[in-house]
């Protein structure tokens, strides 16, 4: 699309785009929710549209706010619109009908219900003084920054990657080295001969997302094992970020990271939690995982000091209801993430091959190359947010390689997800 063209057309198509069907007025606010129901034979309804409004929600409380709710659908911050497993609601409720919130000490079913979920759902059976609560990810991921590196230090990040890796660092005082992804037939692979070429005896840490977020690629052994090797002859410790590795798409297996080779086992930290898996974000629920007893150790001594080592009530009960469970709701959300991500891949392949879809092997975040648009990244962004009326993520916040993209949240019913495709294509044609 020309700029001129894309101008011009932006106020005329303004008014048409904030038309919707009842089905998206529901999930935008403006009328009321369907009711719960359950699918037949034991399954689960992901086609349910729910009112989030007025529940202090990120990704709907921006529109609120700006009085858009019902023009625009939003498609941004990484938390799905579906219901929590019903076992992890239930165990919550239970937990607070009993009335008194006093102080609580962790169980050590706590530990024992995460050893079970990573036995079950990834085939490994962690130790468990490897296991320890943590603060969320993102937290954490700032603390073992502060505790493993000092102002003016360096850390590695690959992008495109998720955008707090790089502005945490920054508002900590450490130095961002890029060691961009490549990507070869629409695939990202990690350019590690780039990446030895950067480190030197400044760089304290690297940022692993493992599955790459936004696009999606779960790292395979190879990469993670040469990555693993590099980083140990540098003495550079490998931060895994791995939130989103049970949301694993088309059979494709997670490789934790301390479990590729005795280097990466021994120069490693894996952060985790519930919290992407059943859509819980708001209650803060995570892990680390610390084979290295000095840097376990390290670590924890540093957060125990800063009382950081309590988790809620809500973290205790939410993680043994989700971890005790079996994993069909996961398998039944990932089956229905999927089917959304090839709709969406044959929709713009079919009706605006402008813009080619990262096919993700992991999550329910698709990330697009819209560089054939020809448009400046704010341009890009206001094509889908002011002309098509849908709220996305994108453009340089991911860090170099993002360059006119987008990354869209797709964790959402179908016929939202239609809707939303359905505007895209209006806006670009």
């Amino acid at each position: 699309m020309k700029r001129r063209t894309f101008l011009k057309s932006m106020a005329a198509t303004a008014a048409a785009s904030a038309c919707t069907p009842t089905a998206l007025l529901a999930l935008t606010g403006c009328s009321e929710t369907t009711e719960t129901a359950p699918v037949a034979d034991g399954g689960y309804n992901f086609d349910e549209i729910i009112d989030r409004t007025g529940t202090y929600s990120i990704k709907y409380g921006r529109l609120e706010k700006s009085g858009e709710i019902g023009k625009k659908i939003p498609m941004t911050i990484a938390d799905m619109d579906f219901r929590t497993a019903p076992y992890v609601h239930e165990a919550l409720q239970t937990r607070l009908d009993r009335d008194v919130m006093g102080y609580t000490s962790t169980p050590e079913e706590y530990y024992e219900s995460i050893i079970k979920w990573w036995k079950m759902r990834h085939g490994w059976e962690i130790p468990r003084e490897w296991v320890n609560f943590c603060p969320g990810v993102i937290t954490t991921l700032c603390f073992v920054i502060e505790c493993f590196s000092a102002p003016g230090d360096k850390v590695v990040v690959q992008t495109p990657v998720y955008d707090p890796f790089m502005n945490y660092t920054k508002r900590l005082g450490r130095e961002v080295v890029y060691n961009p992804l490549k990507k070869e037939n629409g695939k990202y692979q990690m350019d590690l001969e780039h990446l030895e070429s950067v480190l030197d005896e400044k760089t304290k840490i690297l940022i692993l997302c493992n599955p790459q977020n936004p696009g999606g690629r779960m790292w395979d052994l190879e990469e993670l094992k040469t990555l693993a090797h590099i980083c140990k002859e540098h003495g550079v410790l490998v931060l895994a970020d791995e939130i989103h590795c049970d949301l694993s798409l088309y059979g494709k297996k997670h490789i934790p990271f301390l479990t590729v080779s005795p280097e990466a086992e021994q120069n490693g930290i894996i952060l985790t939690g519930p919290t992407k898996t059943f859509n819980v974000a708001g209650l803060h629920a995570a892990q680390c995982f610390i084979a290295n007893k000095e840097i376990r150790e390290k670590l924890i001594g540093y957060l125990s000091a800063h009382k950081l080592m309590e988790p809620s009530i809500t973290c205790i009960e939410l993680t043994m209801a989700a971890y005790n469970h079996d994993d069909k709701w996961v398998n039944d959300v990932t089956a229905y993430i999927a089917k959304n991500v090839d709709y969406a891949c044959d929709f713009f392949e079919k009706e605006v091959p402008q813009i080619k879809c990262i096919k993700p092997e992991a999550s329910f975040l698709l990330y697009l190359d819209c560089s054939e648009l020809n448009l400046p990244d704010d341009e890009l962004k206001s094509l889908f947010q002011d002309k098509a009326g849908v709220m996305v993520s994108g453009g340089p916040g991911y860090g170099p390689g993002s360059e006119g993209c987008i990354r869209l949240n797709i964790g959402c019913p179908l016929s939202v997800l239609k809707q939303a495709l359905e505007r895209i294509k209006n806006a670009v044609v």
